[in-house]
Parts: C-alpha cells; sequence; structure tokens
C-alpha cells in the first residue's frame, strides 16, 4: 500500500490583517501544493525525508501509545518540528497511527520555491499550513480514520488549532482554510473561541481580472504576527483603530462583491491597500517592501489597483476592470525587472489517494 496526500497554498486577495479581529477575508487556494508520501515498512523503522528541509532519512520511532520520538540529531529533529507538532496533534485527537510496523514519510514542497539559475528563493504562498493539511490527511487516512477528514469544516477546525498552535497562537487560519477547501472563499473568524469558517465563491470574479507579482523576496509571516502582537499591547488604541478602519473597507467590498459591483469592489480594494500601508507605517510593519511602493506607484499611474497580499512585503495582487489595463501594467512590470509569477486557480482543495499495491489502480480514498 502507499498512500499520497497534497494540498494547494493560498493568496489573501484582501481583508489581510484584520481577518484577526473576525473581518472577513477573500482567499484564493493556488496551483502550488504541498506533497505526501507514506510507505508501509516491515522492520518497525520510521525514517522522514524532506529533500526541501535537507532531511534525508530523519529516524523517529512510535510507542506503544502513539508517541513520536526523534532518533535523529537535534538540529534535523528541529526543522521537522511541524511534523512533530501534527503528529501530537492527531494523537490528541486519536487519529494517529498507532501501529507497531513501520512506514516512510515523504513530504515535498518544492512547489512553494522559485527557482531562477543557481538561485532558489520560498515564495509566500502558505507552504506550512498546506504541508499541515495535507501531512495530517494523510496520516489520519493512514491510521483508517479518513472519515474525520469528509466534513472540511469539521477537519478545518481541526486543523486550525494545530497549526495555529504550531504559529504559537497567532495566525487566522486563512491559510489552512484555503488547502483545506480549495477555490475562491470567504473566510472569517468567529467571536471567542474563535473558530473558522468558509463559504465558498465564484471564480474568476465577474468583472474582475488579476494579475499576480512577486516582489523577489521571502518574508517571514510569523515574525511579523509577533511584532504585530507586541505592538498590540503597547498600543491598544492605535491597534484597534487601525483594525476597525480595514475591517469596514473588507466587509464593504465583500458587499460590493456579492452585489457583482466590480467597479465599487475594485475602489475599495485600493482604498484598503491604502489603510494597509498607513497600519504598515503606523506599527513598524514592512507590509510594502520597496518594490511593492514601486508597483503601487507603478498602479496609480496605470489607473489599476494594487495591494500586498497576506502578511505583505512578497506577494501582490493587481486588480483591473478590462483587460488592457492589465495588458499595459504587464508589460510595465517586465520592463521593470519585476516577477510575473504564473498563478491558478486550484479548486480541488485537499486531497488523499491509496494504492494498494504496484499492479492496482489509484483509488480516491478522501476528495
Amino acid at each position: 500500500m502507499e498512500l499520497t496526500a497534497s494540498a494547494p497554498g493560498k493568496l489573501v486577495l484582501l481583508g489581510e490583517y484584520a481577518v484577526l479581529e473576525g473581518a472577513p477575508a477573500l482567499v484564493l487556494a493556488v496551483n502550488r501544493r504541498a506533497h505526501v508520501r507514506i510507505t508501509p515498512r516491515h522492520d518497525r523503522v520510521c525514517d522522514v525525508y524532506a529533500a526541501d528541509l535537507g532531511i534525508a532519512g530523519a529516524r523517529m520511532s512510535i510507542d506503544a501509545a502513539g508517541g513520536l520520538h526523534w532518533q535523529c540529531g537535534e538540529p534535523a529533529a528541529a526543522r521537522l518540528s511541524l511534523v512533530d507538532h501534527v503528529w501530537r496533534g492527531l494523537l490528541r485527537e486519536g487519529l494517529a497511527p498507532v501501529s507497531a510496523e513501520g512506514f516512510t514519510l515523504h513530504l515535498d514542497t518544492s512547489g512553494f520555491f522559485h527557482t531562477d539559475g543557481a538561485a532558489r528563493a520560498k515564495l509566500g504562498l502558505g507552504s506550512s499550513a498546506a504541508l499541515t493539511v495535507a501531512l495530517a490527511s494523510a496520516l489520519a487516512a493512514y491510521a483508517g480514520h479518513g472519515e474525520a477528514t469528509t466534513d472540511r469544516t469539521q477537519w478545518l477546525r481541526r486543523l486550525f488549532h494545530m497549526h495555529g498552535g504550531w504559529q504559537g497562537g497567532r495566525g487566522s487560519g486563512v491559510d489552512v482554510a484555503a488547502s483545506v477547501a480549495g477555490g475562491l472563499i470567504r473566510y472569517q473568524l468567529t467571536e471567542p473561541p474563535r473558530e473558522p469558517s468558509f463559504t465558498p465563491l465564484v471564480w474568476p470574479i465577474a468583472g474582475v481580472h488579476c494579475l499576480f507579482v512577486w516582489s523577489g523576496h521571502a518574508v517571514s509571516t510569523n515574525d511579523f504576527l509577533e511584532r504585530l502582537a507586541q505592538w498590540r499591547v503597547t498600543r491598544a488604541a492605535d491597534y484597534t483603530r487601525h483594525m476597525n478602519e480595514l475591517r469596514s473597507l473588507s466587509e464593504a467590498a465583500m458587499d460590493a462583491l456579492q452585489r457583482q459591483d466590480a467597479h465599487s469592489f475594485i475602489g475599495l480594494t485600493k482604498d484598503y491597500a491604502s489603510a494597509l500601508q498607513y497600519f504598515g507605517d503606523a506599527c513598524g510593519l514592512e507590509i510594502y517592501s520597496p518594490a511593492q511602493k514601486q508597483l503601487a506607484d507603478m498602479a496609480t499611474h496605470a489607473n489599476v489597483s494594487y495591494k500586498p497580499c497576506g502578511a505583505g512585503g512578497d506577494f501582490g495582487v493587481v486588480f483591473a476592470e478590462n483587460t488592457e489595463r492589465l495588458a499595459t501594467f504587464e508589460r510595465a512590470i517586465v520592463r521593470a525587472g519585476m516577477q510575473i509569477v504564473p498563478l491558478l486557480l486550484d479548486s480541488q482543495g485537499f486531497s488523499c489517494h491509496m494504492r494498494q499495491s504496484e499492479n492496482s489502480p489509484l483509488k480516491d480514498f478522501l476528495t
């Protein structure tokens, strides 16, 4: 038997940061996927391979109660902290494999990197969330608990707490939701106790044309969130004021989207982008990198809307009402040496398949 699972990355098109305080966010699952493969062994040995983490055969053992114990060096174990966290989360839920038999675990997040010659840089598309979703889904299915993943809303809630714990409780879970659901979704957190919910939307957005641009620089979302949490404590009133403004704009844009009012929606994304820049300046986060400030200026001259995606600093999205304006802006980006990274909608969300033997066909174990 061989079991494989995968989950897509994401781009936050609207509502970043404000989503932390209950505002709606517009999130797109994109066609860069994290892949997990589990193959059983009969020697009671468990090895992990993760080339993108520099891991080749990190050994672990599983005790009789299902507890995971690393038998590799501390540096390798530290790089595999997400695996450890997911395993422990599944164990608490009663979903972790507890068989005495061993297995080999392969992790592949190569789709979340941009390669230019010898240079390789990580794209800010939510690789850790995608890997969390793919890994948890694969391990639960391998343990015989595939039914736990069939209700995507309930599975999202489990994974939300699992991945959020790995992030120190600071994340919104928006990237986990995209990896679970796929497609374009409206995502929101309820009031405490915080629980995630999502509503599928139609892509492409009627009357709205999009282009995704990468700044060429990797950004640490966890670092941004940690610094924001500190600023929230020291400047609570300022934090609340900025969040209220961002939330109001996000809600108005979502209403325009529901009415299929493309002109108002694009105008509100411009307003959100401006509010996001003021917010970043106030709290000291480089949401707009120098390259993105240049893109924003170019967008103003081209009469299109540009804003960073998610934490900021890496990806941005351009909204336009017609393809001619978008094409003109794209040519300007290329002349300026910016990176156009082709990204498409991933409508599937996470998936899991099982092959019973070398001669048997792949079976859709989960969809």
